[in-house]
């Protein structure tokens, strides 16, 4: 299988490389290629951006991985991150296969996940399991269920006490109400004494409409605040959308100075100077091929050594030796006569293919050049049509802008109409004063000071009682599933139900999530003795991963060894050696349990931890786990030089 890299972390340019079926062995010198050479088979098998970004070459901005013709990741760097081409086809997205978790588990490199952990002496096994397991994803469904849960708990709280607040305050109400009732019968008794001393209920009535018209002021000015509300809504709504315009314009104006259109026609004119040059190089090229076959054929016919020998009857024949003479003698052009030695012929030859290997190698110059230069040439289309929808987009901030501006002009003029309308009113009131304090004059009599008392208390309880329903409307407009008069017990109930709904859902997530891990567990435990056993390893006896249990939960994962001794150690304590060993044995038996058909297993440098007949057992073993078994290996002092792969175990 044929592996294209180019770009691919120390390679620049392309590079090709030919894969075959069983054990790859990658040797080189150090910063020779070999890291670069395997990142390039992990890009098609991650969405890792932290991996693309250490696979791209640092001094390219594109570049690209080919395997076979079937997989493909093309990369681009854009403001310092780089990205992959989403309509590749590569492992990761392969189609009726379940390799999402190839990277994780045929990759044992450096700066593979186990391989870090170990170094750090941080390796966590329950992690592991749960990476390479659908455990992964039921986790992550827990903790997000677990946050919702939160998020009700407190929200509930919030709501439970905003309910309570209100309900004290309606209760306050119906205590006030209750009041205003009993002060509202001493108005009466007041009234009517007033009314037997005056004679006239015209102090009354005046009264009356001075309320009244207090009442129709204070309406008034709630709808002047609510026009004023309006307007400022307004004002600020048009205030945004011209500020979008004036942006808007001033990026379009910017991009106009530029003259971006006639940097298209440059591009694409400088485009066709390269179709031109590759064409006229096409041309020669051509010509240079006929020559070469010319060149190649006189070399056979008119050397010395290539030449056929002519019949013995050639002088018996008259045909045949009117061919003789016209084909002239060895060495001898028979048009001219002149001399064609083989060294001159050959000459020739070798000056024509290398000229035609010059011209080969500047028509792919040319190639690539027009590859960047159409590249280019998208990306100023793809920002002209960017300012093209800003233009579609100032139009319409123009005319929302001119919209809004109508509206607010109408609200300005209901604003100054209701202005207008509390002056009267105002007006109105103080005619009814003066009324009130002329039939005032012909009371004197204490009743009238105990009446507008009365009457001051009753309005203050009134305002009182206002500003507390307008205070519950506020708390309980943002309460859901409440419904007014709900008594707090009911609500608080009803609401817990729910909670106890995603409680439940939150332990059936669990459940699932044990019995992802603990199938997992039985898995891992069933095969790593067989395969460290048949890599050749003897060190332990026994190797099992073990389960810890708290409050009826699994709280984390061990490996536990025994030696030949009897003697048991946990993974922690293990040598790094040991630990890496390990590592691979798990890896290996993730992949034969979760991704049995993905085609490679791919190991860098980390075969130099085992000793040569270890290594060569491993590779042994691997040989039928995987059709590609890749591993790198550096070249001692006396091998330097550049990197090849060799095939098979000699």
């Amino acid at each position: 299988m044929k592996l294209e890299l180019q770009n691919i972390g120390g390679f620049a340019g392309v590079h090709e490389f030919e894969l075959k079926k069983g054990i790859n062995r990658i040797t080189a010198p150090n910063a020779k290629g070999k890291s670069s050479l395997l990142r390039g088979i992990q890009c098609l098998a991650s969405d890792n951006e932290d991996v693309f970004r250490d696979t791209l070459n640092d001094d390219s901005d594109t570049g690209h991985v080919k395997l076979g013709d079937e997989y493909i990741r093309h990369l681009r760097r854009v403001n310092d991150a780089v990205q992959a081409d989403p309509k590749d086809h590569t492992f990761f997205d392969e189609l009726d296969k379940d390799w999402r978790n190839a990277e994780k588990i045929a990759f044992f490199t450096p700066k593979s996940r186990v391989v870090l952990e170990i170094d750090q002496n941080a390796f966590d096994v329950l992690r592991f399991v749960n990476s390479i397991s659908g455990a992964e994803e039921i986790e992550s469904d827990i903790r997000r269920k677990e946050a919702q849960l939160e998020e009700k708990k407190r929200e509930l709280e919030e709501y439970i006490e905003n309910l309570t607040t209100a309900q004290k305050l309606d209760a306050e109400v119906g205590t006030m109400r209750g009041e205003i009732q009993k002060l509202q019968g001493e108005v009466q008794e007041l009234e009517g004494a007033i009314e037997k001393e005056t004679g006239t209920r015209d102090l009354t009535k005046v009264g009356e409409d001075i309320a009244a018209k207090k009442q129709e002021i204070l309406d008034l000015e709630e709808r002047f605040r609510s026009r004023e509300g309006e307007v400022k809504r307004y004002q600020d709504q048009y205030e945004k959308a011209r500020a979008l315009y004036d942006r808007l314009s001033k990026d379009i104006i910017g991009f106009e100075s530029r003259s971006e259109t006639g940097s298209i026609e440059e591009v694409t004119e400088n485009l066709r100077k390269h179709e031109r040059e590759r064409k006229d190089l096409k041309i020669v090229k051509d010509m240079l091929d006929d020559l070469q076959g010319v060149v190649d054929k006189a070399y056979k016919v008119f050397s010395d050594s290539e030449r056929a020998p002519l019949p013995e009857s050639i002088k018996d024949k008259p045909l045949l030796n009117r061919a003789s003479a016209l084909l002239g003698n060895p060495g001898e052009c028979p048009v001219c006569r002149g001399g064609a030695d083989r060294n001159t012929l050959d000459e020739m030859r070798k000056e024509l293919k290398d000229c035609a290997t010059d011209f080969a190698r500047a028509m792919r110059g040319e190639e690539e050049e027009m590859k960047v230069i159409k590249a280019d040439r998208m990306e100023l289309q793809d920002r002209i049509e960017g300012i093209n929808s800003k233009r579609r987009e100032r139009d319409k901030a123009k005319r929302d802008s001119n919209d809004l501006l109508k509206e607010l002009d109408d609200r300005e003029n209901l604003r100054d109409y209701v202005e207008e309308e509390i002056a009267d009113k105002v007006r109105e009131l103080e005619i009814l004063g003066q009324q009130y304090a002329d039939a005032a004059k012909m009371v004197q009599t204490e009743s009238r000071e105990q009446l507008n008392k009365v009457r001051e208390k009753i309005g203050g309880y009134e305002n009182e009682i206002r500003n507390n329903q307008n205070e519950m409307d506020g708390l309980t407009r943002e309460i859901p599933d409440y419904t007014i008069g709900e008594s707090l017990e009911d609500y608080a109930n009803k609401k817990r139900l729910t909670l106890d709904d995603l409680r439940l859902k939150i332990k059936k997530l669990k459940d699932g999530w044990e019995h992802e891990v603990f199938g997992a567990v039985d898995l891992f435990n069933k095969d790593i003795n067989d395969i460290y056993k048949d890599m050749g390893f003897k060190t332990f006896r026994d190797i099992e991963i073990t389960k810890e249990i708290t409050r009826e939960r699994l709280t984390s994962l061990d490996v536990k060894v025994e030696h030949a001794s009897g003697k048991t150690q946990s993974l922690s304590s293990l040598s790094k050696a040991e630990q890496l060993t390990l590592g691979l044995v798990f890896q290996i038996s993730a992949k034969e349990n979760y991704i049995p058909n993905f085609p490679f297993f791919v190991i860098d440098d980390n075969m130099n931890t085992f000793d040569p007949d270890r290594s060569r057992s491993i590779m042994e073993y691997l040989s039928d786990k995987a059709e590609y078994v890749l591993i790198s290996r550096p070249a001692p002092p006396s091998e330097q030089g550049n990197l090849s792969i060799e095939y098979g175990f000699n």
